[in-house]
C-alpha cells in the first residue's frame, strides 16, 4: 500500500513538471512515415501565445538556465516535438499543462520572434469571389 501511494505521488510530481517522458528521440512518426507533429502553425493569436509562453516556458527561457528562443529558426514540427517530448534538460510538456490550441498560439508567438520559421501564422486571405460576367449576346 505504501509503495502504491509513493507511485501515485511520483506520477503526479512528474505530471506537474510537464510529463515524464523525454528523450526527444522519435516517437513522432506515424505508420505512413509522416510525423505526428507536421503541419503549419495552427494559430494567429500571438498575444495569447506570448502569455502562455511566459507562463509555461518563460521561467527557463527568459534568462533562466535554458537558451533564449528568439531567432533559432526551428520548424513548427521540430518545435512541437521538443515541447511534447522534451530532450536534454528540457522536460516534456504534457497537453494537461499546455493544450494543443495553446501550443499552436505559442508557436505563433515564437514565429513572431524568429524562433519558428515556415508554416505561416499569418491569416490567409480569403479567395476573392469570382466576378459575374455578363452573359454573351
Amino acid at each position: 500500500m505504501r509503495n502504491a501511494i509513493g507511485l501515485v505521488v511520483l506520477s503526479l510530481s512528474l505530471a506537474a513538471c510537464g510529463g515524464g517522458g523525454g528523450g526527444g528521440g522519435g516517437g513522432g512518426g506515424t505508420a505512413g512515415g509522416e510525423s505526428a507533429y507536421a503541419g503549419p502553425v495552427g494559430s494567429t493569436d500571438v498575444a495569447h501565445g506570448q502569455a502562455r509562453y511566459e507562463a509555461v516556458c518563460g521561467s527557463c527561457h527568459n534568462g533562466g538556465s535554458a537558451p533564449a528562443l528568439a531567432n533559432i529558426g526551428w520548424t513548427p514540427e521540430r518545435t512541437r516535438q521538443q515541447i511534447r517530448e522534451g530532450s536534454g534538460q528540457m522536460p516534456a510538456i504534457s497537453e494537461h499543462r499546455l493544450s494543443a490550441a495553446d501550443m499552436e498560439a505559442v508557436l505563433a508567438y515564437l514565429q513572431s520572434i524568429g524562433g519558428v520559421t515556415g508554416g505561416s501564422a499569418e491569416p490567409q486571405p480569403a479567395a476573392a469571389p469570382a466576378e459575374e460576367q455578363p452573359a454573351a449576346q
